[in-house]
């Protein structure tokens, strides 16, 4: 259910964790929230407490071995635990596919339905942010019984073709969910909620106008970090179109409703693929890493994650290579998009989309964390 309200409010300082969703608990080894490389354990509580870990995925299936990772030696190996999300179980189904999973704890929302919340969305129109509870994060989720909670029309903001791309990011100095979306393709909007299911809408939050040459500003990722010499609590990594060709691109932003945009590329596809998109920030042993789903140049059908390292500014990438084939799913899967984590204990759930493009499931896999 969602209602209006337009006024201003200054974000609290977290990738998710104050925005965030940052983690009420800090992981082995991982920066702590006040820390400004944190590591959100989107992982949780604030913020997924995404702090980020990065993962590494291994998984044989009939005695065939998914390709090795390309990655630095020391990052969590992930196996994959179950399908946590299938759209042929949905009441709520237009397009029979689900994707962009953002998992939050809710111990800060008022009368949660369970332990954790994941946001998700189809693909394609009319889209709508969606909701599934669950007092594990291993399952089972439920599906809320009034989906979508955010519709593609919203009087008398909005009317669009369809809406998507949720990211979820508790803001603790404001007690307050922050929800970002994107609809129609150039515009990433945000509306906020108290209990995570009942949303005011707030604003605008970027469009493709404030990027160089692109025509799309969506699939947006928050995260809270400052830049060296500036003055800012979150960055936004979200996906452009730049003359048919997908790249992630950077802002910032000190109190989570205004930013401002770095108008040039921060990483564009690698080589041997063509698109990249979804990235996630990931702080690990004193370097920091982007996770982001890429498709292959000679075939877009088919997309794994890769992982790329980047400078404390935010201004160099580095790629590294393939972080979770696609195949670690299972060796027929196709594709592996979207990645979200979020610790719990001495484990790193990641969850990511999975299966043909436009015709996909939520899956889980887990790293045991010594």
């Amino acid at each position: 259910m969602t209602t209006s309200r337009n006024r201003s409010i200054g974000i609290v300082d977290g990738s998710h964790a104050g925005m965030v969703r940052a983690a009420a608990g800090e992981f082995k080894g991982l920066p702590g929230k006040d820390v400004d490389v944190t590591i959100p354990l989107r992982y949780d509580a604030g913020m997924r407490l995404r702090y980020r870990l990065p993962c590494v995925m291994t998984f044989i299936v009939a005695g065939i071995a998914a390709a090795e990772p390309n990655v630095p030696a020391g990052l969590p190996v992930f196996k994959h635990h179950s399908i946590v999300l299938d759209y042929k179980d949905l009441k709520y189904n237009p397009c029979n596919d689900v994707i962009i999973p953002s998992v939050i704890r809710t111990e800060h929302l008022d009368k949660p339905l369970g332990r954790y919340y994941l946001y998700y969305a189809p693909h394609n129109a009319p889209g709508g942010i969606c909701l599934a509870y669950a007092d594990r994060l291993e399952g089972p989720w439920k599906e809320y019984e009034a989906n979508p909670i955010i519709r593609k029309d919203w009087p008398p903001h909005y009317s669009v073709s369809h809406v998507s791309g949720p990211e979820a990011v508790w803001v603790e100095e404001e007690h307050e969910l922050f929800l970002y979306y994107h609809g129609e393709n150039n515009v990433t909007r945000l509306a906020s909620s108290v209990d995570g299911v009942h949303f005011q809408y707030e604003r605008v939050a970027i469009t493709a106008a404030m990027f160089d040459r692109s025509i799309e500003a969506s699939y947006a990722r928050v995260f809270r970090y400052t830049l060296p010499g500036r003055d800012n609590r979150w960055i936004m990594l979200l996906m452009g179109n730049c003359q048919g060709t997908r790249n992630i691109y950077l802002a910032w932003s000190k109190d989570g409703r205004t930013w401002e945009p770095r108008r040039e590329p921060l990483l564009t596809p690698p080589p041997g693929t063509s698109q990249v998109a979804q990235a996630w920030y990931l702080p690990w042993q004193g370097k920091q890493y982007l996770i982001y789903h890429a498709h292959e140049a000679r075939d877009k059908t088919y997309a794994s994650l890769h992982i790329s390292e980047v400078d404390p500014a935010f201004e160099h990438t580095r790629h590294l290579g393939v972080f979770c084939d696609r195949r670690s799913f299972s060796p027929d899967n196709v594709a592996q998009m979207s990645p979200c984590f979020i610790a719990e204990g001495n484990r790193l759930y990641l969850f990511t989309n999975v299966g043909p493009r436009l015709n996909q499931k939520i899956a889980l896999a887990i790293a045991e964390i010594p």
